[in-house]
């Protein structure tokens, strides 16, 4: 009997060894994780649930219980694998300026580090499921054995996911930078191109310009100097012009004077042709006026008729 109690407490004693150990060691791993992008932040919250299934306590056993973990670790490892992807792709569309060969390799390599991300994951959802489902059918002993192989496998998944994140940070970040790199390389190899042809040509058009704006500038003498004569030409013609219409008036006003007096004069004998006949007729009018009257004076009235004849 004494031998049965002193193996159950070395076995009790294992055991609670046995968790201040994992304990230690949960506390030692690492947990240095700097989230920049939105997939290694979205990393970081799957990273976070799973250090907190780890710890297994008395509330994260009953949720190992039911489906509530892995539906969890399956929304968070989906959300992370989507922002990878995301990202990936603006990164593939960057490397535009690359050659085929390298976009190729580039997209191989990524494509491999997001596998073996996605698998982690994945390894850890598929042991949360096989422990539930051995956890419901063992009690007492072999469940805390069972607990501790967990924290066990748990705690390797942890290393080779943390191991292949950083392995996939990393690549995505050379990347990025060989694809900066390439591309100021390219627009400095455009410049040097581009400057020595920039030069030639404003030479080019230096020496063409020249004889051009000689050309231009005894163009416009020749156009001035034409302008300049159809002007004197054609003060000229105005002040001729001006001339010949003051002669033509002074003419007209000449003519104009020489009619009024012309007309005055015709006038005048008109006047001294018609008022002695006008005078005789008037005189003639006057004395036939007073003949008839003298006549209508003188004559006697008719005696009217007797009623008695």
């Amino acid at each position: 009997m004494k031998v049965l109690w002193a193996a159950l407490v070395i076995v009790l004693l294992a055991g609670c060894q046995a968790d201040v150990v994992d304990e230690a060691k949960l506390r030692q791993e690492p947990t240095e994780w700097q989230p920049d992008q939105p997939w290694e932040q979205a990393l970081g919250r799957f990273w976070d649930y799973l250090r907190w299934v780890q710890t297994l306590s008395n509330n994260v056993q009953d949720e190992l219980l039911s489906t509530r973990v892995t539906e969890e670790l399956t929304m968070l490892m989906e959300e992370t694998m989507k922002e990878v992807k995301a990202y990936r792709k603006e990164l593939e569309e960057q490397l535009g300026p690359l050659a085929q060969e390298t976009q190729d390799r580039v997209a191989k390599e990524l494509q491999a580090a997001q596998a073996r991300l996605e698998s982690d994951m994945d390894d850890v959802r598929t042991r949360l499921v096989q422990y539930r489902s051995e956890a419901q059918t063992m009690l007492g002993q072999s469940a805390d054995d069972l607990r501790g192989r967990l924290v066990t496998h748990l705690r390797k998944l942890r290393k080779r996911l943390l191991r292949d994140a950083e392995d996939l940070q990393k690549r995505l970040a050379i990347y990025k930078a060989g694809v900066h790199e390439t591309t100021q390389r390219g627009v400095g190899t455009i410049r040097e191109r581009l400057l020595p042809l920039m030069e030639q040509g404003r030479l080019r058009a230096i020496t063409v310009s020249q004889p051009l704006q000689q050309r231009a500038e005894a163009w416009g003498q020749q156009v001035r100097e034409r302008l300049e004569s159809l002007g004197n030409q054609a003060r000229d013609r105005l002040d001729t012009m001006r001339e010949q219409m003051e002669e033509l008036k002074a003419k007209v006003e000449e003519q104009t004077a020489q009619m009024r007096l012309e007309a005055e004069a015709f006038q005048a004998r008109l006047r001294s042709w018609f008022q002695p006949l006008v005078e005789d007729m008037q005189n003639q009018w006057e004395g036939l006026v007073e003949k008839m009257q003298s006549t209508l004076g003188t004559s006697s009235p008719t005696p009217e008729p007797s009623e008695n004849q």
